[in-house]
């Protein structure tokens, strides 16, 4: 099991999983608003250099690096002025929907991260909200690094057969695909969701008493300084992007 998926709390920052929610709400408000490119690019630094400080140093620089490799990639297609007209439009339009969506994935790869579930609801129980948001969210958060698990493991499974993954053969045969990954895939996740419900009942996630928790979640100097930063990148990005 990957312990780093679910948040192993290694890093020089820590911060509390209600700044982390926020950030992830001013990750909305900068792929919405965001008009000109200086908001997206201090969003997006300022979001790998988080990854890096909170104990992901690898997995920020990924980040960087496809970003980068992105925005190289679609200067080379404006400035190239080579072939058909269409073809640029549609390659420029897919890059940036992908570029748009960058604070939306960084921020809740941070979140997922270096967040463990049981800080996370601690952090929703602070904020005084009901069972019936606290127990999706943290449902739906636990899962996604699980469908990760079950992807690795699809995949081992279907090269021992000798079924590859390239994307070539999956341009070739998307049928086969189909049938040996993405059923198999599907049919995980199904038994995964039914898991993760039954193990939020056992632990009493739907009980009316208050529960109590292991995890002391308290917003520190750091927690500050990190909301006003992101508060005003998205602020910029929503009323500075206009000008």
């Amino acid at each position: 099991m990957a312990f780093g998926l679910y948040g192993s709390g290694s890093g020089l920052l820590k911060l509390d999983p209600r700044t982390k929610l926020l950030l992830f709400c001013a990750g909305i408000a900068v792929s919405t608003f965001s008009y000109n490119e200086r908001a997206l690019w201090m969003y997006c630094t300022a979001m790998c250099a988080l990854l890096a400080l909170c104990g992901e140093k690898w997995y920020a620089l990924k980040c960087g690096a496809l970003i980068a490799c992105m925005e190289y990639l679609r200067y080379r297609i404006i400035t190239s002025g080579t072939g058909a007209p269409a073809l640029t439009g549609i390659l420029v339009a897919l890059i940036m929907m992908c570029r748009y969506g960058f604070p939306l994935l960084l921020s809740l790869s941070f979140l997922i991260k270096t967040t463990r579930i049981s800080q996370l609801i601690a952090a929703l129980s602070a904020l005084h909200l009901p069972l019936f948001v606290i127990i999706p969210l943290s449902v739906m958060l636990r899962f996604i690094p699980t469908v990760q698990e079950e992807w690795d493991g699809v995949r081992k499974a279907m090269a021992f057969r000798g079924i590859s993954l390239e994307p070539g053969a999956v341009i070739l045969a998307p049928f086969k695909t189909i049938e040996y990954i993405l059923i198999p895939l599907l049919f995980s996740c199904i038994a995964v969701m039914d898991e993760l419900a039954s193990a939020s009942l056992a632990r009493g996630l739907d009980a009316e008493r208050k529960r109590t928790s292991y995890e002391a979640v308290k917003m520190r100097f750091p927690d500050y300084i990190i909301i006003l930063l992101f508060v005003g990148i998205a602020f910029y990005a929503a009323v500075g992007g206009r000008q």
